[in-house]
Protein backbone atom coordinates (compact mmCIF):
# COMPACT_ATOMS: atom_id res chain seq x y z
CA UNK A 1 0.00 0.00 0.00
CA UNK A 2 1.14 3.52 -0.68
CA UNK A 3 -0.51 5.16 2.30
CA UNK A 4 -3.59 7.32 2.47
CA UNK A 5 -1.73 10.62 2.13
CA UNK A 6 -0.10 9.69 -1.13
CA UNK A 7 -3.27 8.21 -2.62
CA UNK A 8 -5.81 10.81 -1.50
CA UNK A 9 -3.55 13.84 -1.58
CA UNK A 10 -3.19 14.94 2.03
CA UNK A 11 -0.63 17.53 3.09
CA UNK A 12 2.22 18.06 0.66
CA UNK A 13 1.14 15.16 -1.55
CA UNK A 14 -1.05 15.77 -4.59
CA UNK A 15 -3.88 13.39 -5.46
CA UNK A 16 -2.78 10.21 -7.15
CA UNK A 17 -3.10 9.97 -10.91
CA UNK A 18 -5.69 7.25 -10.33
CA UNK A 19 -8.00 9.52 -8.33
CA UNK A 20 -7.52 12.42 -10.73
CA UNK A 21 -8.59 10.22 -13.65
CA UNK A 22 -11.61 8.82 -11.80
CA UNK A 23 -12.64 12.31 -10.70
CA UNK A 24 -12.42 13.59 -14.26
CA UNK A 25 -14.59 10.74 -15.54
CA UNK A 26 -11.71 9.12 -17.44
CA UNK A 27 -12.39 5.37 -17.43
CA UNK A 28 -8.97 4.50 -18.88
CA UNK A 29 -7.14 3.98 -15.58
CA UNK A 30 -6.30 0.26 -15.65
CA UNK A 31 -2.54 0.80 -15.52
CA UNK A 32 -2.78 3.17 -12.56
CA UNK A 33 -5.13 0.84 -10.68
CA UNK A 34 -3.07 -2.33 -11.02
CA UNK A 35 0.11 -0.43 -10.15
CA UNK A 36 -0.99 -0.61 -6.49
CA UNK A 37 0.32 -4.17 -6.12
CA UNK A 38 3.63 -3.76 -4.34
CA UNK A 39 4.77 -4.74 -0.87
CA UNK A 40 8.08 -3.36 0.35
CA UNK A 41 8.85 -2.32 -3.22
CA UNK A 42 8.25 -5.73 -4.76
CA UNK A 43 5.40 -6.70 -7.06
CA UNK A 44 3.31 -9.52 -5.60
CA UNK A 45 1.60 -11.74 -8.17
CA UNK A 46 -1.32 -12.35 -5.82
CA UNK A 47 -1.96 -8.62 -5.57
CA UNK A 48 -1.72 -8.21 -9.34
CA UNK A 49 -4.43 -10.85 -9.79
CA UNK A 50 -6.54 -9.28 -7.04
CA UNK A 51 -6.33 -5.83 -8.66
CA UNK A 52 -7.31 -7.30 -12.04
CA UNK A 53 -10.42 -8.91 -10.53
CA UNK A 54 -11.27 -5.73 -8.59
CA UNK A 55 -10.92 -3.68 -11.76
CA UNK A 56 -13.31 -5.99 -13.62
CA UNK A 57 -15.83 -5.70 -10.75
CA UNK A 58 -15.54 -1.92 -10.76
CA UNK A 59 -17.47 -1.70 -14.04
CA UNK A 60 -20.18 -4.29 -13.24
Amino acid sequence: NVGVGRLLGYGKHTKSRLLRKIGAGDRNFYREYVSFCRYKGKVLNGLVKRRQVEFALFFQ
